[in-house]
């Protein structure tokens, strides 16, 4: 396959088919076993794994977001305050010094999403984004997927949402091929 700049790919399969182990392939996170990637230049990524525990239960919201010592967080090269950026993400300004052992789930899930969404990149990678994602936060995601400048390859088991947010989407064949369909 041939992936280009601003291409919206979604893949799709069953659990143990393969699918996180070609998007480590298609990022240059893993050689393949046989065949070549050729990665442009110039490539930024940000991505979001499925397991989703690289967060330290002791930071807080805001720290989480800023790094810590800050008001303001940069989204798309534009200082933003972190508070109106943290209720694009649903979060209420009283969470702003809440440790993030005390987020829920989808509490949690929502500001790893803020998180990569804030970090520049031309390259979007999520994998099963929407696990553990309320209705609301669903929406949010898709409006900041669908306002995201750059390629994005996004692992999905929910067909709607990948219907609403990709170009094409690749699917294992059997026997490690892979097809890309329109």
């Amino acid at each position: 396959t041939r992936i280009l700049r601003g291409d919206r790919i979604g893949i799709i399969g069953p659990n143990g088919s393969g699918k996180t182990t070609l998007i480590q392939m298609l990022t240059g996170g893993l050689a393949p076993d046989s065949g070549t990637v050729k990665l442009g230049a110039n490539l930024a990524m940000a991505a979001l794994d499925q397991h989703r525990d690289s967060l330290n239960p002791e930071t807080t919201v805001v720290d989480a977001l800023t790094g810590g010592g800050s008001e303001t967080v940069m989204v798309g090269g534009q200082p933003r305050h972190v508070i109106g950026y943290m209720k694009d993400f649903l979060f209420t300004p009283e969470q702003a010094r809440t440790p993030l052992g005390k987020l829920s789930g989808g509490e949690r899930g929502r500001l790893m999403l803020a998180q990569v969404l804030a970090k520049p990149s031309n390259v979007l990678v999520l994998d099963e984004p929407t696990n553990d994602l309320d209705l609301e936060t669903l929406d949010v995601l898709e409006n900041m997927i669908g306002d995201y400048a750059g390629t994005v390859l996004l692992i999905s088991h929910d067909r709607d949402f990948l219907d609403r947010l990709v170009s094409s989407v690749i699917v294992p064949e059997g026997n490690g091929r892979w097809i890309e369909y329109a």
